[in-house]
């Protein structure tokens, strides 16, 4: 990390727009019904507040108030931000968090299974932005640090704030951004409320109804001193997903030769790059939803507040998934090779297994966010304000299974390209006419490589078993202490300091069985005998859709095979696990603590200033696993050849100082102008710095008398093997505990201009220089004594693993050296007087990186970034209807980068894999909202989200020899109908 020498604050301070540094309003004054929304709002009339003045303001209704309520609640805060607020029915205009916050600017959102769950902040992707909610830090159940907002109800909440400056007092663990969600507050709604909505949606891939209920509601008691805020939410959310799909962790393949060719002819042969695998999925979800939220406020007197907030969601998922797979890298040797064509980038190859999996996972992820706390004034000038804060998310399944058919060494045909990857069984003799060699009865052409015959689906058997438990967990505990010195000073208005304490522990406990099926560990049981030697014609079968090639077995016909064959699981297992249930076990321990001193200045009457330092401290740990899971290796049927090895504990402690400096200045009441020079981190995800490897499934050893490799058996013994040595074509996934955060220097400058209440423009421009960026690199060459951790390849007996072993293909998470972020963020809104209104925003963003040499010479964007982020609104409203067209766009995102050190041959692909860049394609998305009041109480809604039925794309860049981009993977959502009603009681 860096920090910030005080004479480049003083420069700032000097040549930059000021900016920064203004006292909130009271919620009364934003929010109650009886004032005016905001003193801003009058200010920039240039006139004093009066009651006709109050009156006009609140008359507004709809997505004109929404508009009001964020604009105000933006100029009075501290930092620079983006806020949504509620219309006058206490709504969100948009129906859930996620849609909400994609309407601000610079904000895009990465969805799942069709739903927006994960924020990006000026292009700068999630693992840059912290999620808070009343700001104190969210749990999540993932081993990434992103936080979904899948499981927040945006009926819980009175507003969302959007911070893209951080003020000392702020967590700065956050380079992007960070997003706040503030619960429903009766203080904030000044009345007794109460509201319930009623929806349902309908996905046309799915082509079922997803009902949805909530109420919520805020009570005053006892003259106002007691203000509770309550939400309840229930929903039945039923999805679908079709997805194509590269292997997750694979490169693209080299292949070249084909039947016919001499060995001679096979070295001199032009190459391709070709996928390695391609798997069509079908993902069919329903959730449940719950979510309870309570706020409870109390306010004895004008110097005490205290309060008791808290948040319960529970979300149960049962997700069924259709997965039929061609493993291409099953048949990438030279006597596997039938055909290639290095002109259109076709092949043929034998060997390949083409299997389907009926996978059924049901799992329950429960958070509860609760925090407790007070604000207390002291005399008159000084404030107190504390809070103990905890957040836990238990993600427990239970019971998960999958049963696979596969036929084995069939003739595959492919060809990929940006948007798809095509894979066909061929016949023997539909490869000799594609292949233009002829077959002969005195000797077969395929070497014994092409027995599989899927002509007969009977030979698509029974053979695969998987049965799953897991339970993850996330928990935060955190104490956050602040206190306010008022001076009663020309220059000086308070001075501010205070701390925070956080615990984090974070585990993942895993039990795994997955085996083949054999009627010897039947236990003599009839029935399942017989499921374990059936095939699937046995079963009532079909074919999803055109995607897949091959059918499935029905859900009740997969429940009965499971009942039938799980008794084999202590007999076919020896009663032990699998090498997956230890793999990925792991757990992580971080402790932070934070401290921070800043002051407000005022330099004159319309020019403040908020500047200070925090110092952050970071201590991590964690456990984890080496491990080697074999496919292709068994002596007397079992995968001897698996092994899991626990790694010593791996930790970590780095801290800094992170100075700031925030200005703000309004020359008029119509213009609000900004300026901020301040530091921030990112810490890395839990997946990036925990001490883990990771090796390929399909492994290859060597005899180092000859150097003869096998990627399976040929012949050997355990005993033989004892002799070998892994080979250097192994691939590993390993973790990094070295990682640092990566730390950034950030200046942020903007110009609001508020000419009257119906029209809005800012400009804004902001810049990063990012050190130690963190970034996810593939396929780079390394010894194994050169990893950031220490493998215990000594207790590894059933072969030799050489401890400066050269891998040619490691993937590892690695601490870059520079980053460089700029861009610009333009905001107009415009509200007539005939009831148009147009809102827009872009955001340009453009970067440049620089990693270690050792792994890319060239310098490149930052990955998670995209250039351009643009939403437009257009729509008109009058007292009762309310219609808009939204659109949203977000260009191209790198993910993960391909290796391409300086010591490598530019010119060739082998060594330089540039191809292996992976990207998440530019997409436009259109949405239609339309909102009726049928009276004063009484609305009701139409929405229709992904009009133009978009997809969510990724591919590997590519090269000539692959014919461009390669997909990775793609994801088809539908279009989706929500209609819906609101009615409030008050």
């Amino acid at each position: 990390m860096k920090s910030m020498r005080l004479s480049t604050i003083a420069a700032a301070l000097l040549l930059a727009l000021p900016s920064y540094g203004q006292s909130s309003s009271t919620a009364d004054e934003l929010n109650n019904k009886e004032k005016p929304i905001s003193s801003a709002l009058s200010k920039q009339e240039g006139k004093p507040q009066t009651p006709e003045d109050d009156i006009e303001i609140i008359s507004v209704t709809g997505i004109y108030q929404a508009d009001l309520k964020a604009r105000a609640l933006e100029r009075d805060s501290n930092a620079f931000s983006s806020v949504i607020a509620t219309d006058d029915m206490g709504n969100f205009v948009d129906q859930n968090v996620a849609e909400s916050l994609r309407r601000m600017p610079g904000v895009t959102l990465e969805r799942s299974e069709g739903e927006g769950k994960y924020v990006a902040v000026r292009g700068l992707g999630p693992k840059f932005v912290a999620i808070n909610m009343n700001g104190a830090e969210l749990s999540g159940a993932g081993d990434d640090r992103k936080v979904g907002l899948d499981g927040i109800t945006s009926d819980s909440l009175g507003s969302i704030e959007v911070f893209k400056t951080l003020t000392p007092d702020m967590n700065l663990n956050s380079i992007g951004g960070a997003v706040n969600v503030k619960s429903i507050s009766a203080y904030d709604r000044g009345e007794n409320t109460l509201k319930i909505k009623i929806q349902d949606a309908y996905n046309e891939l799915r082509e079922k109804h997803s009902p949805k209920f909530s109420i919520d509601g805020t009570q005053l008691f006892l003259d106002d001193t007691i203000g509770i805020g309550f939400a309840l939410s229930y929903e039945d959310r039923k999805t679908q997903v079709d997805e194509n799909r590269h292997h997750s962790t694979r490169d693209l393949n080299f292949l070249k030769g084909g039947i016919g060719l001499t060995a001679e002819d096979i070295e001199s042969a032009p190459e391709i790059l070709a996928p390695a695998q391609l798997e069509n999925r079908r993902e069919i979800a329903n959730r449940e939803r719950t979510t309870a939220t309570v706020n409870i406020e109390f306010k004895p007197t004008d110097s005490g507040f205290y309060y008791l907030r808290a948040n319960y969601s529970n979300y149960t998922d049962e997700d069924i998934a259709l997965r039929e797979f061609y493993n291409f890298y099953n048949g990438d040797q030279d006597d596997e090779v039938i055909y290639v064509n290095s002109e259109t980038k076709e092949f043929a190859l034998s060997d390949i297994d083409v299997m389907n999996q009926y996978f059924v996972q049901e799992g329950e992820k429960t958070t509860i966010n609760m925090s407790i706390g007070g604000e207390n004034y002291v005399g008159d000038d000084w404030k107190i304000n504390y809070e103990y804060a905890y957040s836990k998310t238990d993600d427990e399944s239970v019971g998960d299974r999958r049963v696979q058919f596969r036929e084995r060494e069939n003739i595959v045909y492919g060809k990929a390209s940006k948007n798809s990857i095509v894979a066909r069984v061929l016949t023997p003799a539909e490869a000799a006419e594609l292949g233009g060699f002829a077959l002969s009865n005195e000797g077969d052409v395929f070497n014994g490589e092409a027995d599989g015959d899927l002509s007969d689906l009977s030979n698509m058997e029974y053979d695969n078993l998987f049965m799953e438990d897991s339970t993850r967990t996330d928990e935060i505990s955190s104490l956050k202490l602040d206190l306010t010195k008022q001076f009663d000073s020309e220059y000086i208005n308070y001075i501010k300091f205070g701390g925070t304490y956080n615990e984090r522990e974070h585990y993942n406990n895993k039990d795994r069985w997955s085996y083949s099926i054999d009627d010897s560990d039947c236990n003599g049981d009839e029935t399942c005998i017989t499921v374990a030697n059936s095939n699937i014609t046995n079963y009532d079968y079909a074919i999803p859709n055109s995607d897949f090639s091959y059918p499935f077995v029905s859900r009740s016909q997969m429940e009965y095979m499971v009942d039938a064959t799980s008794i084999t699981r202590e007999s076919a297992t020896g009663g032990e696990t699998s090498i997956d249930s230890t793999k990925e076990d792991y757990t992580l321990n971080e402790d932070t603590y934070a401290a921070y001193v800043m002051t407000e200045l005022r330099l004159a009457d319309n020019l403040k200033v908020i500047t200070g330092v925090r110092y952050a401290h970071t201590e991590f740990s964690s456990t984890g696993f080496m491990s080697l899971e074999n496919d292709d290796w068994k002596f007397d049927g079992i995968n001897t050849l698996d092994l899991a090895v626990p790694l010593p504990e791996s930790s970590i402690t780095y801290s800094e100082y992170f100075p700031s400096m925030h200005i703000r200045y309004e020359p008029s009441d119509t213009v609000l102008v900004r300026s901020s020079l301040w530091t921030s981190y990112t810490r890395p995800s839990f997946k990036q710095a925990r001490g883990y490897a990771k090796f390929d499934n399909d492994i290859s050893l060597c005899d180092p008398a000859t150097d003869d490799c096998f990627n399976s058996q040929d012949g050997q013994s355990a005993l033989d093997l004892q002799n070998y040595v892994l080979g250097p074509d192994n691939a590993l996934q390993v973790g990094n505990p070295n990682l640092v955060a990566m730390s950034s220097t950030n200046f942020d400058a903007s110009i609001g201009w508020y000419p009257s209440k119906e029209l809005f423009m800012e400009l804004a421009v902001f810049y990063k220089d990012i050190d130690n960026f963190i970034v996810d690199v593939s396929g780079i060459q390394m010894r194994l004594d050169e990893l950031p951790l220490t493998l215990p390849v000594n207790q590894v007996s059933e072969f030799a693993i050489l401890q400066d072993l050269q891998l040619n293909q490691v993937d590892i998470t690695l601490n870059g050296d520079t980053a460089n972020v700029y861009g610009m963020e333009l905001s107009f809104n415009q509200f007539f007087e005939n009831g148009l209104f147009w809102q827009s925003n872009m955001t340009v963003v453009s970067s440049e990186a620089t990693l270690d040499d050792s792994i890319r010479v060239d310098k490149m964007p930052l990955p998670g970034q995209a250039d351009i982020t643009a939403n437009i609104s257009f729509g008109w409203e009058d007292d009762d209807l309310s219609l808009r067209l939204i659109s949203n766009y977000r260009s191209k995102i790198l993910e993960e980068v391909g290796a391409c050190p300086a010591s490598a041959n530019i010119s060739d692909p082998h060594e330089c894999k540039k191809w292996a860049d992976i990207y998440q394609d530019a997409i436009t998305t259109v949405d239609f909202k339309l909102k009726y009041d049928f009276s004063k109480n009484l609305s009701a809604y139409f929405d229709a989200i992904n009009i133009t039925d978009q997809s969510d794309l990724r591919y590997f860049a590519g090269n000539e020899l692959s014919g461009g981009a390669v997909l990775y993977q793609r994801e088809n959502y539908g279009r989706t109908f929500q209609l819906g009603m609101n009615y409030k009681f008050y």
